[in-house]
């Protein structure tokens, strides 16, 4: 096989006397020194490409643990999230019932439901005679020394002309037995309107124990006290 040298004077020989074809053995040598720079980059396109892939790979991967992480966190509950699950609301605690009944005391049918205790009380009571009615919102109670449940609100709607007129104060006592003994506090013609819920329970304990005794009556139906 001709050297590098050998062939580079052949050639330069050639070329110097005006030939335009080389012979073979001049082109044998020429191509035996070809495939030794394709090789090397052979090899090294393929180690590059290798090496590529494996970032390629290994990028991907990565990207893909990135998504995975921020979707999951985008799903975690929030509390201000939009549309995210909220736990459910504490429902408020329920005021300790105070007294519930239908009863009739002194001809007037009534249905009471209150709850709470002090100036912290809310319910209603309905009242009705001879064909009038009568609605209280219940605002306040008190509990005397011998047990007796003073209850009292304000009439918010009523077609009594007196006794239950609307927009005054109404009260009723009730003295724990069986049966129940009740006696109203209502209002009289010339009466102003009581402004405190407290002041109605003073006004019907104002006579002292032994008038509020002789006052109450027992009661028509049942009633649940709860003082």
């Amino acid at each position: 096989m001709s050297t590098d040298h050998e062939t580079s004077r052949i050639v330069r020989s050639w070329l110097d006397e005006g030939v335009t074809k080389l012979p073979d053995r001049v082109l044998d040598a020429v191509l035996d020194q070809v495939p030794t720079t394709p090789q090397r980059r052979s090899g090294w396109s393929t180690w590059r490409s290798y090496r590529m892939n494996t970032y390629i790979k290994l990028a991907t991967a990565a990207a893909a643990v990135l998504v995975v992480a921020f979707l999951g966190y985008q799903l975690l509950p929030s509390i201000t999230g939009p549309g995210a699950p909220t736990a459910p609301p504490t429902p408020a605690p329920t005021a300790a019932p105070l007294a519930a009944g239908e009863f009739t005391s002194h001809g007037v049918a009534a249905t009471i439901d209150a709850r709470g205790a002090g100036d912290d009380v809310s319910g209603t009571m309905t009242m009705s005679d001879a064909g009038n009615n009568a609605t209280v919102d219940l605002e306040c109670s008190r509990t005397t020394e011998s047990d007796i449940l003073v209850i009292a609100g304000l009439v918010t709607d009523s077609t009594f002309t007196e006794n239950f007129p609307e927009g005054h104060r109404v009260g009723i006592a009730f003295q724990p037995g069986s049966p129940v003994e009740a006696v109203w506090y209502v209002v009289l013609p010339g009466d102003a309107p009581l402004e405190q819920c407290q002041a109605v329970i003073d006004a019907l304990l104002a006579g002292g124990p032994a008038e509020l005794n002789g006052a109450l009556e027992p009661i028509e139906g049942t009633v649940d006290l709860h003082p």
